[in-house]
C-alpha cells in the first residue's frame, strides 16, 4: 500500500516544488530526478505487485475526505469564476450542477459512508502504472528541453510560465495515479475532475484566442462526462448502499446498470470517442508534450479502460439477468 500511496502523493510534492522554484537549472534537475523516481517506482510496482492478484487497502484517515472537498470547493470555484470571466455560460451552469451534486452528496451524506477498500491494485492498473510513470515520466523530461526552445522562439507572444506548466504536469500525473489505484469511487471521481482541470490549463497555455477556445471545448465535453459521473455516484449509493468499484462487479442488479451507464459515458467524453473527438483534436493547439500525454500516454487510456472495462461488465450483467 505504501508505493500505491507515494506513486500518488510524491508528484504532487513534486509539483508544488516545482511551482515556487525560480531558478532554470535547478528546476530542470528537479523535474529529471522526480520523473526518474516515478518511473522508477512504477517498475518497483511491477516486479513486487505483478504476480501477487488483485489486493485492496483500506485507509483510515478522515482528514482525506476533508482535503478532498475543500479542493473540489476551490476547483469548482475556479472554474465557474473562468466562466464567467470568459462567458462560458454552459460551462458555468455544468459546474455548478455538478459541485450541487458531488459536493452536497459528500457534505450531507459523506459522513455516514463506511468503505471497506479505498485503493486497489491489480495486474492492469499496474501496467497502466507503467504507461504513467514510464512514458509519462519521460514525458516531463522532453519537455524540459522542448519548453526552453519554444520560449526562446515564442518569448514575444507567450508568457514564460515554466514553472506553472510543470507543476500541473505533475498534478496530472499524480491524478492519473489516483484514478487506476482508487477503488472508492469518491476518490475516483476526484482524481477524475483533477485531470479535466489539468487538461484545461495545459491546452489553454498559450493563452491565445484558438487556444482557449480549444481549452474551454475540452472543459465543456469533459464536464458533461464528469457530470454523468457525479450522478452515477449518489445514484449508487441510493439505489445499493454502495460506492466501491469492486462491489459494483460483485453486484447482480439491474438498478447498477444505470449508474455504470453513466461512469461508461463519462469514460466516453475522457476517452474522446465520438461525438467528443474534437477536444482532443483542438488540444494539438498546445505544446507539444501537452499532445502526447494527453494522446498517447494517460487520460485518454483512462477513459479508454473504465469505458471497455464497465460496458463488459453491462454485458456480463445483462446476460445473467436476462438470460439465463
Amino acid at each position: 500500500m505504501g508505493l500505491l500511496i507515494f506513486l500518488i502523493v510524491f508528484p504532487a510534492i513534486a509539483a508544488l516544488i516545482l511551482l515556487f522554484l525560480r531558478n532554470e537549472r535547478l528546476s530542470a534537475f528537479v523535474v529529471q530526478v522526480c520523473a526518474d523516481v516515478v518511473a522508477l517506482a512504477s517498475i518497483t510496482l511491477l516486479f513486487t505487485n505483478f504476480h501477487q492478484g488483485c489486493q485492496y487497502f483500506k485507509l483510515d484517515y478522515a482528514f482525506i475526505e476533508k482535503i478532498i472537498l475543500v479542493l473540489e470547493v476551490f476547483m469548482a470555484g475556479f472554474i465557474l469564476y473562468t466562466a464567467v470571466k470568459h462567458k462560458k455560460y454552459l460551462i458555468a451552469g455544468l459546474i455548478t450542477l455538478q459541485f450541487l451534486i458531488s459536493g452536497g452528496f459528500d457534505l450531507f451524506f459523506g459522513h455516514g459512508i463506511t468503505v471497506a477498500h479505498h485503493l486497489f491494485v491489480d495486474k492492469l492498473s499496474i501496467i497502466m502504472a507503467l504507461i504513467i510513470g514510464i512514458i509519462g515520466g519521460f514525458i516531463c523530461i522532453y519537455a524540459i528541453g522542448y519548453m526552453k526552445s519554444f520560449h526562446s522562439l515564442h518569448r514575444k507572444e507567450v508568457k514564460d510560465n515554466r514553472s506553472f506548466f510543470f507543476f500541473i504536469l505533475f498534478i496530472f500525473l499524480s491524478a492519473m495515479f489516483g484514478i487506476i489505484f482508487s477503488n472508492n469511487l469518491i476518490w475516483l471521481y476526484f482524481f477524475w475532475e483533477v485531470t479535466t482541470l489539468c487538461s484545461f490549463l495545459l491546452i489553454g497555455y498559450k493563452k491565445t484566442e484558438e487556444a482557449r477556445n480549444n481549452a474551454f471545448k475540452a472543459l465543456e465535453y469533459n464536464l458533461i462526462g464528469g457530470l454523468a459521473f457525479a450522478v452515477a455516484i449518489p445514484y449508487l449509493y441510493f439505489s445499493a448502499g454502495i460506492v466501491e468499484l469492486d462491489k459494483i462487479m460483485l453486484l447482480g442488479k439491474a438498478s447498477v446498470l444505470i449508474p455504470v451507464v453513466l461512469i461508461c459515458f463519462a469514460g466516453l467524453t475522457k476517452s474522446a470517442q465520438l461525438p467528443f473527438s474534437s477536444w482532443l483534436l483542438g488540444a494539438m493547439v498546445a505544446p507539444t508534450p501537452v499532445s502526447a500525454l494527453l494522446h498517447s500516454s494517460t487520460m485518454v487510456k483512462a477513459g479508454f479502460i473504465s469505458l471497455s472495462g464497465l460496458l463488459l461488465y453491462c454485458r456480463v450483467l445483462c446476460q445473467v439477468l436476462f438470460w439465463r
